[in-house]
């Protein structure tokens, strides 16, 4: 099969004659094609086949021979393309001077954050209440664990004085969590492991131990799917881990609450707000809405605990918080932009149906929906309640009086979406991040005493000049009919004359909203007179509940159309063609590039499609599968089979057919996709493409799902994909 069609062999071969070493290095044929065993079953009166099916697995060393010699020789022909050089370098010097922090947290007068530069995953940084900044952690330094170590969350004691870390190795996800003194930065002796790296711990008021969620043996997991089964454990500082106690367990056996019992896939939480005498239990997963049940704090450190469980998925509660004995949730039933609850712990019998809405909302105002900022939409402080309110991409905040439930809206600095929006509900006010698609981040803390916004001194600078990028919103006409927004970056003096390559990037899944950010890796392809385009599909929460639940389960390939319908916008509106446009999505988003792929070959000119799902008929074989079943449907339940069957690449893929260029990234540590998704579509596509066009495989063996990416391996990532693009799709007109 040719790996580069026809009218881009010159430039290969300029490259070949300015870079020969280069060009030697690469191999001159690709690995020979896999194997092919097709499995057939009859699934709810479907006959499916599974040609690749032996990829599947844990340890499955012919496969990761396959997808090694696949990663190697996908690194020799990237290397090997004509502008992999100048990219390098130019994304390289955008990140080379770039400095950003994130995950900023307060308390007992300090503030705690990470500081990442080029280099490393982030140093953990203090910040004394006199300004003075020190490191407290840079994780280069840990021990043991194999891979490049990272910090993936933490959690200050209500005092500052202690502080949990979770540590992972390589992008696994798979964290110890240590004890530091904050004061010396000296580890405490209490560590407790493993636990998955998004779950901090959840410390007592009086700070003398903390709640943790920890990870199933391997011998107790439904399935063998280690993000099955999870416990959650109580450890007080200065006893051993092995004798934490266990308070709630997801699924059936010793440790299973009867008052609360968690579903297998769902992973429990304990929290412990502060003032209060109720304690906050969530079981939450893959999917917006959780269940939450409530215990005096008292009782909830042990197993025996008696749960109130107030609210549970299908009743569309999607957060909540506690202050006093007051609930404050938030729904989506019968309110697709969400609507703020409150209720009275103090009744004996409280129910759900007790709640009493909190405020009004205008009809553009969303307060329900996913995003992948560290901002929080409930952000209960001392002082009140600070909601966090969405018009059009544009974040706002209200402030709620938890006296007199008087609501005020909070004066923003500028106009942004809040990359962080945190309060502490032993402190006062909350630390606020803004940003947009050309602004780099700015930070305050709000004073409620002064209704003023104080800088923390973090602001980001742009690495370069980026004031010819302007951005126009525009909607496109999907299949249907529906107006689908669609955003737009742009050279101010871009000619429309459908001249430029352009990228269109998608997500649609989980309710989760693309809202504005400051990326300079995408400033640079536009800088250089290309288009990068957000296309806000259904499946994602840009208009509400509403939206997500347009693009979800049956309706998945209304996020499809949508997709599509993007490059056809592009076309009409002069900023480029379908053949110069390429489509770019991972992870859940795998299901929406590649239904485009499968669905739509014709109608545009490449894809780039990074760790993504791609076989969820095989959901429940997968690591994290299980997990995703509020989101993308059951595939062992008939009601549930045809739209998962409907909505598989894997399986949409049709044999004689021409299809796009492709390049896949995957990372060999990924514990949320698996690689071998991504190997058994690439197998089976090249196997019934007619057109000629590369589907390359780019590995990183120091890589997980991209969750905790250095900002040089952000760069370096997206120099291959812009080298292949300039490949593969047709070259502008003009500069």
């Amino acid at each position: 099969m040719r790996l580069l069609p026809w009218r881009f062999a010159g430039f290969v071969l300029i490259a070949s004659a300015a870079g020969a070493s280069i060009a030697a290095a690469a191999p001159q044929t690709a690995p020979p094609p896999p194997r092919s065993a097709d499995v057939t079953e009859q699934l709810f009166g479907v006959t499916v086949h599974d040609p690749y099916r032996w990829m599947e697995g844990e340890k499955n060393a012919e496969f990761e021979r396959w997808l090694g010699a696949e990663g190697e020789y996908t690194r020799a022909k990237l290397d090997a393309l004509p502008t992999l050089d100048d990219w390098q370098k130019t994304l390289k010097a955008s990140s080379l001077t770039a400095v950003i922090h994130r995950m900023q947290r307060v308390a007992g007068g300090r503030m705690l954050f990470i500081r990442q530069a080029a280099k490393g995953t982030g140093t953990l940084m203090l910040r004394e209440a006199d300004g003075k900044e020190r490191v407290l952690l840079d994780p280069s330094t840990w021990k043991g664990g194999g891979g490049t170590p990272s910090v993936t969350n933490y959690a200050l004691s209500p005092d500052g004085s202690k502080v949990a870390v979770n540590i992972d190795h390589g992008g696994n996800e798979l964290t110890r969590v240590d004890v530091l003194d904050v004061a010396t930065g000296k580890p405490s002796g209490d560590s407790v492991e493993t636990v998955w790296g998004e779950f901090e711990a959840h410390w007592l008021p009086d700070g003398s131990g903390f709640t943790y969620t920890q990870m199933a043996p391997p011998g107790e997991r439904t399935g063998g799917d280690p993000l099955q089964d999870m416990r959650l454990r109580l450890h007080k500082l200065g006893t051993p881990s092995s004798h934490d106690p266990m308070l709630l367990r997801a699924g059936s056996g010793a440790g299973a609450n009867a008052s609360f019992p968690i579903p297998s896939n769902r992973f429990p939480v304990i929290d412990f707000p502060a003032g209060s005498r109720w304690a906050l239990g969530i079981a939450n997963g893959a999917q917006l809405e959780s269940t939450f049940c409530v215990a005096p704090a008292a009782k909830a450190i042990e197993p025996s605990a008696k749960w109130n469980c107030i609210a549970r998925p299908d009743d569309k509660i999607t957060d909540a918080a506690i202050h006093g004995d007051t609930l404050y949730l938030i729904s989506s039933r019968g309110h697709s932009n969400g609507q703020l609850l409150s209720l009275d712990l103090s009744r004996s019998d409280v129910s759900l149906r007790d709640a009493k809405p909190v405020l009004a909302l205008k009809d553009d105002e969303i307060i329900v929906g996913l995003t992948l900022n560290d901002a929080q939409t409930l952000a209960p402080a001392r002082d009140a309640l600070y909601l966090k309110v969405s018009v059009n991409g544009i974040d706002g905040v209200r402030r709620i009086d938890y006296r007199t439930g008087k609501s005020e809206t909070v004066a923003m600095p500028v106009a942004g979406t809040a990359s962080l929006l945190r309060a502490n509900d032993r402190e006062e006010g909350f630390l606020l991040e803004l940003r947009g698609w050309t602004a780099p981040p700015k930070s305050w803390r709000y004073d409620p005493a002064t209704h003023g916004m104080k800088s923390l001194g973090q602001d980001e600078a742009s690495p370069a000049d980026y004031s010819m990028v302007e951005v126009t919103e525009t909607e496109m006409v999907s299949k249907d009919g529906t107006k689908v927004p669609l955003t737009i970056l742009h050279r101010r003096d871009a000619k429309l004359d459908g001249s430029h390559r352009a990228i269109v990037f998608g997500y649609g899944s989980y309710g989760l909203t693309i809202q504005p950010s400051f990326k300079p890796v995408r400033m640079e392809w536009v800088k250089k007179g290309n288009i990068f385009a957000y296309a806000h599909v259904r499946g994602g929460g840009e208009k509400g509940e509403a939206w997500h639940l347009a693009g979800k389960g049956a309706n998945k390939h209304k996020g499809v159309e949508d997709f599509v319908a993007s490059v056809d916008r592009l076309s009409e509106l002069g900023y480029s063609r379908p053949e110069r446009t390429a489509l770019v999505s991972g992870s859940a988003g795998g299901l929406l590039v590649g239904g485009a792929v499968t669905a739509y070959p014709q109608k545009f000119g490449a894809a780039i499609i990074l760790v993504p799902v791609l076989n969820p008929v095989r959901l429940m074989h997968a690591p994290n599968g299980a997990n995703q079943i509020g989101e993308m449907g059951d595939p062992r339940k008939a009601a549930d089979f045809p739209a998962i069957l409907a909505m598989d690449p894997y399986q949409q893929i049709k044999p004689h057919t021409a299809y796009p260029a492709m390049l896949f990234l995957v990372g060999l540590n990924d514990g949320r996709v698996v690689p071998w998704q991504t190997g058994k579509f690439v197998a089976k596509l090249r196997a019934a493409d007619t057109s000629g066009r590369p589907a390359w495989i780019r590995t990183d063996a120091n890589g997980g799902h991209g969750i905790q990416s250095s900002l040089g391996a952000e760069a370096a990532q997206w120099a291959d994909i812009f080298a292949f693009l300039d490949a593969e799709l047709p070259a502008p007109t003009h500069r």
